[in-house]
């Protein structure tokens, strides 16, 4: 069951794309604590006196100060601290305490986005397959007036399609799932006519076992796959559907060549066991994420110490995020090739970020590991 395996390239660009949305969140939440913290010593003409003005303005500054560097410092609420004003130390405590609370909640959501991932691909994998043989039933339906050397006489004789109609336990998964086209027919059906009215899928396969691998190759990769109405209803489904469609396609051409050899108990144990074949990606996924946000503050001055000649305020936070999780990598993930993960993450910034950000996420690695190394 190894080709199944998901590609380590797609986990971290996964665990970069959570992190990054984490992080949106995080500012938020640090935003919203020191506005909630500053309205605790509002001046208030109606409530207080004229000479507290100063003194309140006194205490919001210095109660923003402490909220600053408690998060800065990752300080659990509970030690905060201020025994010259306790109203101050009350008011810290009480809205660090809310936002550490949330910041687990969305690290929860963070060490769940691989399983979304996960799921959602699945999903897709049902769907595709599903099509491929409502298609199968409609031009079986018209089998017997199919012209011979027809695309549709192909597709109503194709015998991995026949395997894939007749064998019920990947059924079963679609069952569990709630998969069905049946509100989407006029879709299918008329997704189905400008299949057979097209002539982008060689006819020239023969209809045997082997032919058929790359016949349905075909149909998924340049009909299903490509730009199309089908791939358009499918990204409406799927909000990361350009990236996991490349995974369905790995999935799917193993499931075409076990039909093939009729290799019935391999197709039935990769339903049995789908969820077991991401275990190692998940495990990879939640390790980069947990490095990262452990480790925050101290990859912040790894990389601020190596890129001087750029404003840290002015870095994408793509190139930052790309840098940490690639410092977490080269750091903890010692099991693999060095040259194998800087590879990797440049490839990721060139595509995350800007025209420059492969570079930079370049020097700025070589930097801090020459200064490891020494």
């Amino acid at each position: 069951m190894e080709n199944f395996v998901i590609p380590r390239r797609f986990v971290r660009i996964k665990a970069l794309q959570n992190l990054y949305a984490y992080t949106i969140t995080e500012q938020a939440h640090k935003q919203e604590v020191i506005e909630q913290v500053k309205k605790d010593f509002i001046f208030d003409k109606f409530f207080n006196q004229p000479e507290e003005k100063q003194h309140l303005a006194n205490a919001q500054s210095l109660a923003v100060a402490l909220c600053y560097e408690a998060i800065a410092k990752q300080l659990p609420a509970e030690l905060i601290a201020y025994q010259e004003n306790k109203k101050i130390e009350q008011s810290v405590r009480k809205h660090l305490g809310h936002y550490v609370a949330t910041l687990r909640q969305d690290q929860t959501f963070l060490q769940n986005g691989f399983n979304q991932a996960k799921e959602s691909i699945y999903i897709d994998l049902l769907y595709t397959l599903l099509l491929l043989v409502a298609w199968y039933k409609l031009a079986k339906a018209e089998h017997d007036s199919c012209k011979p050397g027809t695309l549709k006489k192909q597709l109503s004789q194709d015998p991995l399609l026949e395997e894939l109609y007749n064998h019920n336990k990947w059924i079963k998964a679609i069952d569990k799932n709630e998969i069905s086209w049946a509100k989407d027919q006029d879709k299918v059906l008329n997704w189905y006519s400008a299949f057979i009215q097209s002539a982008e899928i060689p006819q020239t396969y023969a209809s045997d076992a082997n032919n058929s691998v790359n016949f349905l190759d075909c149909i998924v990769r340049d009909i299903i796959l490509k730009k199309s109405p089908i791939n358009d209803f499918l990204a409406m489904r799927d909000l990361y559907w350009d990236e996991h469609k490349r995974i369905v396609k790995k999935i799917l051409t193993p499931i075409f060549q076990m039909l093939s050899t009729k290799d019935f108990a391999g197709f039935t144990l990769f339903w049995q066991n789908l969820e077991r074949n991401w275990t190692t990606e998940a495990t990879f996924y939640n390790r980069l994420c947990t490095i990262v946000i452990q480790n925050n503050s101290v990859y912040e001055a790894m990389i601020g110490q190596k890129s001087e000649k750029w404003d840290s305020e002015r870095i994408l936070l793509t190139d930052k995020l790309i840098l940490k999780l690639a410092l977490a990598e080269l750091l903890e993930c010692k099991e693999i090739p060095c040259k194998v993960s800087i590879n990797e993450y440049i490839e990721i910034a060139k595509w995350y970020g800007t025209a420059k950000s492969g570079a930079f996420v370049n020097g700025v690695l070589e930097g801090i590991l020459k200064g490891i190394n020494r």
